[in-house]
C-alpha cells in the first residue's frame, strides 16, 4: 500500500498465462471490429507507428506467456497521520496480490503457432534445424514436416532464441564447472608444495594454475589473473606469512623418520632408567653465546636514519664461545663446565696464560663450533 498525493493506492502485480489456444491474430480481429479497419498503412503517423510497434510487442510477450500486468487502484483519500497500512481496518495482506512466480505444472511446455513443446523438443529442433551440409539451414517447410509445432518464420526465430539461451546457459555452467575443477587441483598442488617446505608467492600460483588448466584444459582463454589469485587465497584462507624457522630439506624429507627415532630412543632411556639409579643418565647440549651481547635496539631521536652505538670490542659481536653443561637425572650437575674458546690457529697462546676455574675446563678450537675431538676430550674430562 502506497501513499500518493494523499491517495492511497494498492497495487496489483498479475502474471499473465495465455492458454495454449492463445492466438494474436484473432486479437488483433476483435480490436478491428470495435474500432475499424483501415486499408491504407502507408498514411499512418509516427505516432500511429509506435502504437502498433508496441501493441505488436505486446502481443507477442502474450504469445512467449512473459507478459506481466501491474495495475493500480485508488482507494480513498489518506490521512498524512495514517498513512501506514494498519490504520485501514479495510486493508488486508491478500489485496497485494503478488503471485508465485512459480508456474503452474502444464508450464513446463512452451508455446508456438500451432502447439506447444518441451525445452528437450525445442534444442532437438534447434539442432535439427542446424544439421545441414549445403545450405546455412533447414528450410521452413522441412521443418514444418517435422515438427507440427512450427508454422511461420517467427517460430524459427523464436527456436534460435531457444538455442541460444541454452548454449549460453551450457557454457556458463562448463566454465563454472571448470573453474571449480582447477581451484581443487590448484588447492591440491598448493598444499603438497607447503608439506615438501618450499616457498610460495602469487606468481607461483599463477603458474601452477595455469600449469593445471594446460593440462586438462578446463577453461579456454584461462590467463591466471591477479584478481583470480586473491580470490582464490581469500577463499582457502592462505596469505602471506614471515618464515619463522628454516631447516634442511634432507632434515623435513625425513622428518617422521628422525621423530620415530627419537621417540624410540627416549622409550628405551625410559625403561633402562627403572632398572638403574638416576645419576647414570645424563643430559647435556652446547648453547652458544655471543663475547658481547647488546640489544638491537635503543631509543634515538624520530627521522634519524643512522642509530651508532658503542661496544668495546666490534670483532665480540659476531664472535662467540660454546659452553656444554651436564645435568643428571637425579638432579645435579657435573662439577666441570666445558668451554670452548675460538682463538687464531685454534691453540691457546704459549706466552699469555688464559683464566682457570677448579669448575670449568677451557680448550680453544678454530671456532667457537665443538668438533668430534671437543667431543672426546669433554667426553674424557667431564664425564666420570
Amino acid at each position: 500500500m502506497t501513499s500518493i498525493k494523499g491517495q492511497k493506492t494498492r497495487v496489483k502485480i498479475l502474471k499473465f498465462y495465455t492458454p495454449m489456444s492463445f492466438s494474436a491474430a484473432r486479437v488483433v480481429a476483435l480490436l478491428a471490429d470495435q474500432v475499424g479497419f483501415d486499408n491504407d498503412p502507408l498514411a499512418a503517423t509516427r505516432e500511429e507507428r509506435k502504437l502498433a510497434d508496441t501493441l505488436a510487442h505486446i502481443l507477442r510477450e502474450a504469445t512467449l506467456d512473459s507478459l506481466v500486468f501491474e495495475t493500480r487502484e485508488e482507494i480513498g483519500t489518506a490521512d498524512p497521520k495514517e498513512e501506514d497500512e494498519e490504520s485501514d481496518p479495510t486493508w488486508n495482506a491478500d489485496d497485494l496480490d503478488l503471485v508465485d512466480d512459480d508456474p503452474p505444472p502444464d508450464r513446463k511446455r512452451f508455446l508456438f503457432s500451432n502447439g506447444s513443446a518441451t525445452l528437450e523438443t525445442i534444442i532437438a529442433a534447434a539442432n535439427f534445424y542446424r544439421e545441414t551440409t549445403d545450405k546455412p539451414n533447414r528450410s521452413l517447410s522441412c521443418m514444418k514436416t517435422k515438427y507440427r509445432f512450427i508454422s511461420n518464420d517467427y517460430d524459427l526465430r523464436k527456436l534460435e532464441m531457444f538455442a541460444r539461451e541454452n548454449e549460453n546457459s551450457s557454457r556458463r555452467l562448463s566454465r563454472i564447472k571448470g573453474l571449480q575443477c582447477l581451484s581443487d587441483d590448484l588447492l591440491k598442488e598448493v598444499y603438497q608444495a607447503f608439506e615438501d617446505g618450499y616457498s610460495l608467492h602469487d606468481v607461483d600460483l599463477a603458474v601452477m594454475a595455469l600449469k593445471i588448466n594446460r593440462e586438462h584444459n578446463y577453461i579456454a582463454d584461462f590467463t591466471a589473473s591477479p584478481s583470480y589469485i586473491s580470490r582464490f587465497k581469500a577463499k582457502h584462507r592462505i596469505c602471506s606469512r614471515q618464515t619463522t624457522k628454516f631447516v634442511s630439506t634432507a632434515n623435513h624429507n625425513h622428518s617422521a623418520t628422525i621423530k620415530k627415532e627419537a621417540d624410540d630412543f627416549v622409550a628405551t632411556i625410559r625403561n633402562e632408567m627403572k632398572n638403574r639409579p638416576l645419576n647414570h643418565f645424563c643430559n647435556a647440549d652446547q648453547s652458544g653465546f655471543l663475547k658481547e651481547m647488546h640489544s638491537k635496539r635503543s631509543l634515538a631521536p624520530m627521522g634519524v636514519k643512522t642509530v651508532v652505538r658503542c661496544v668495546q670490542s666490534k670483532a665480540s659481536l659476531t664472535h662467540s664461545y660454546t659452553v656444554m653443561p651436564l645435568v643428571y637425572a637425579d638432579g645435579s650437575i657435573c662439577d666441570l663446565l666445558f668451554v670452548v674458546l675460538q682463538e687464531p690457529g685454534g691453540t691457546f697462546p704459549k706466552k699469555k696464560p688464559i683464566f682457570t676455574a677448579p669448575n670449568l675446563c677451557v680448550t680453544a678450537g678454530s671456532s667457537h663450533i665443538m668438533t668430534k675431538g671437543h667431543m672426546k676430550e669433554w667426553i674424557s674430562k667431564c664425564i666420570h
